[in-house]
């Protein structure tokens, strides 16, 4: 039986990449003087945030704390988006399961984030962000802090699944010993899902579905 429910965040419960390479654009543009392509954002896509930001400006600023200061100045400009239903799914089984966050991105983004978008932070036992560890997705360790938390309410790997939009999420989660589901928004990683019979969904409709049968998770 499944107790507790993991969330990936960017791009999982929140329109990051849509949102955000916006904001890149612009800050390249306005403040650079240059065009960041799509291809250099996808390649950093994904990095803890501080490497993130690193491999997109670092050719402009090896100054972390700067590139910071104006990478959230200018991401206050474009409002995050949250998915369909997301967050009323989290609200609506708050008594059914435990909720948490595991991502890459930092503390200060999701935190300021979840603010702007009025989003109860107490939803989620434990938001775990780049900060709190040394490993990123997809090393398995990743998951060891949340897990460790969940074994002192006596869960087990087995009672846990995570939640992905991602290759990365897959691989940590699996290999870490959770069940994992993917939730494919859009297209960039059906293909991956289907070739490796991952089970997925494609929204937060078909999410609520698909937890009502518990037996999915087998």
């Amino acid at each position: 039986m499944i107790k507790a429910i993991l969330f990936d965040y960017d791009d999982t419960l929140v329109q990051t990449r849509k949102t955000r390479y916006q904001t890149i654009y612009k800050l390249s543009d306005e403040l650079f003087k240059t065009r960041i392509t799509e291809k250099e954002i996808d390649e950093a896509w994904g990095l803890p945030a501080e490497k993130f930001l690193l491999k997109l400006f670092g050719r402009f600023s090896s100054d972390i704390h700067y590139l910071w200061f104006v990478y959230l100045e200018f991401s206050k400009k474009d409002l995050n988006t949250p998915h369909s239903n997301a967050f009323d799914l989290i609200q609506k089984y708050q008594s059914t399961f435990k909720f948490g966050i595991v991502t890459s991105s930092s503390e200060k983004v999701v935190l300021r984030e979840l603010n702007e978008l009025q989003i109860n932070t107490s939803l989620f036992f434990q938001i775990q962000t780049a900060d709190h560890t040394t490993v990123h997705k997809p090393n398995p360790k990743v998951f060891e802090p949340i897990f460790a938390l969940l074994s002192e309410d006596n869960i087990a790997k087995d009672e846990i699944v995570y939640i992905g939009d991602s290759p990365a999420d897959y691989e940590s989660s699996n290999k870490f010993g959770f069940h994992f589901l993917g939730i494919a928004h859009d297209d960039r990683h059906i293909q991956y899902f289907q070739t490796g019979k991952i089970p997925f969904v494609r929204n937060f409709s078909e999410l609520e579905n698909y937890l009502a049968n518990d037996q999915n998770f087998v």
